[in-house]
């Protein structure tokens, strides 16, 4: 029954060590988010696809408004082919990043202006707000996992009166 004793002592030594080992940096994690949502925007102006796609996770999903999810980068890559007009630009401000303790997630949140090219082919901006989702992949990157935008308008009622 002393064996055990023996080792107590050692306890908080061993606690220390095994939390300085598996402690994140947040705030490089942080700055990482940041850089890929930098990156996605960058793609997205420079009507880069493909660019665009290396930033999302192969399992995303896109919650756009009024619409059904997206899911998965083939599906990703179909809509961002039409979304991403000549006139496609997109302005944001990033509100809030946060990171996970265990480093392995994180959230995003902003407010947005984007021009696209609308229904009668004439350009139309947009303003809204979005929450996206990022994620590590198996090599340690960030990947944007979740995205759910809407604007600020109201939306238009379907069906008509009722």
């Amino acid at each position: 029954m002393r064996k055990p004793a023996l080792l107590l002592p050692l306890l908080p030594v061993v606690t220390l060590a095994a939390r300085a080992a598996g402690e994140v940096d947040i705030a490089a994690e942080e700055a990482a988010v940041r850089q890929v949502d930098h990156d996605i925007v960058v793609a997205g102006n420079a009507h880069d696809i493909e660019g665009l796609l290396e930033c999302v996770a192969d399992d995303a999903r896109m919650l756009p408004p009024n619409a059904p999810p997206v899911v998965g980068k083939d599906a990703i890559r179909d809509v961002a082919a039409a979304m991403l007009s000549p006139e496609f630009e997109v302005r944001h401000d990033l509100d809030e990043v946060v990171v996970s303790r265990g480093g392995d997630l994180a959230y995003v949140s902003y407010s947005y202006e984007l021009t696209f090219t609308g229904p009668e082919g004439t350009p139309v901006t947009e303003t809204g707000k979005d929450i996206s989702i990022y994620k590590k992949d198996a090599s340690g990157s960030w990947k944007l996992a979740i995205d759910m935008w809407s604007s600020n308008e109201p939306a238009a009622i379907q069906g008509g009166e009722g």
